[in-house]
């Protein structure tokens, strides 16, 4: 979580903020991309659309709403509550689910704290999909390849030096994973890889964090739990780890006046440079190409970011 205020207002978007002042309604209706929550980013491209989102206000600010256009749902944290089909009581991260066009539900993240990333996708693509046999009604995806997919997309997709190919690659190797799953192979992912996956989302801002502090929680060998992950979600810890802290560094840079080494700092990286580095890995871009690339002014004299 961000250094940002911690009790942001719910933001509804479109259909959703004016029917949500509607009571008289018994569910609201979600045009395409709508999703409550604060946007983060957004991607777009022919038949998909990507949103990073941050659940923000009450859980009991969402309403019954219903969703016009099919789409994915991939929990990075916080716990959800979902009616969909396979879906435990409360979902840890990663979660993943599949509800299609004209999901009528109330999925919400517990006590309104979470991150998730959607990816919405037009009816016509996915009618032309070859084998997408999902159904109609909305289901948990447990398949690891699936997971592994949305993972990828949602490291992949953010900013102007997002490779756009690796995008759509990873866009329909979902679809192809979640609407033909494969049984896994080697059992399901083990608990103790799940709290893993939970430690580097949650506690990623913790400068002193490592690979191998995780690896010690979880009680395993840091190459064993380098080998699950990359089995189960198609990255490494390290790989995972870098990408969080990068993830909160550019919101802080988008959204605060503070200095580019205060924000290396807060958000765990051992200094400026180390972020830059890791913004160029991640997004090809440095953070005051980063910067520029969104029209934000400079944050403060005797604060530039580097070029």
């Amino acid at each position: 979580m961000s250094i940002e205020s911690r009790a942001r207002p719910v933001r509804r978007t479109g259909r959703l903020k004016r029917q949500a002042e509607a009571a008289t309604l018994p569910a609201m209706a979600g045009g395409p991309g709508e999703f409550y929550g604060d946007l983060d980013w957004t991607s777009a491209r022919g038949s998909w659309e990507v949103r990073s989102l941050a659940a923000s206000g009450r859980e009991d600010d969402v309403d019954t709403h219903t969703h016009e256009e099919a789409h994915f749902v991939l929990v990075l944290s916080g716990l959800y509550v979902s009616s969909a089909r396979g879906a435990p009581r409360f979902a840890p991260s990663p979660f993943l689910v599949f509800n299609p066009a004209g999901t009528t539900h109330r999925d919400r993240f517990m006590d309104g704290v979470g991150a998730f990333v959607t990816l919405s996708l037009k009816t016509a693509a996915l009618a032309a999909a070859p084998d997408f046999h999902i159904g109609a009604t909305p289901v948990a995806l447990r398949e690891r390849g699936a997971i592994a997919a949305a993972l990828r997309i949602a490291r992949e997709v953010r900013g102007p030096g997002a490779d756009t190919g690796a995008v759509e690659g990873a866009v329909w190797e979902l679809v192809s994973d979640a609407g033909a799953p494969r049984p896994a192979k080697s059992g399901p992912t083990p608990a103790w890889a799940r709290a893993a996956f939970e430690a580097v989302m949650d506690r990623a801002a913790e400068g002193g964090l490592s690979v191998s502090a995780i690896a010690a929680d979880a009680g395993v060998h840091p190459v064993h739990l380098a080998r699950v992950f990359r089995r189960a979600w198609g990255c490494s810890p390290g790989e995972l780890l870098r990408w969080r802290r990068t993830e909160e560094a550019s919101r802080l840079i988008l959204r605060t006046p503070l200095p580019a080494a205060e924000i290396a700092a807060a958000v765990g990286f051992v200094d400026q440079s180390h972020m830059t580095r890791a913004f160029r890995a991640t997004f090809g871009l440095t953070p005051g190409a980063w910067r520029r690339a969104h029209d934000v002014a400079p944050i403060q004299a005797g604060a530039r970011l580097t070029a």
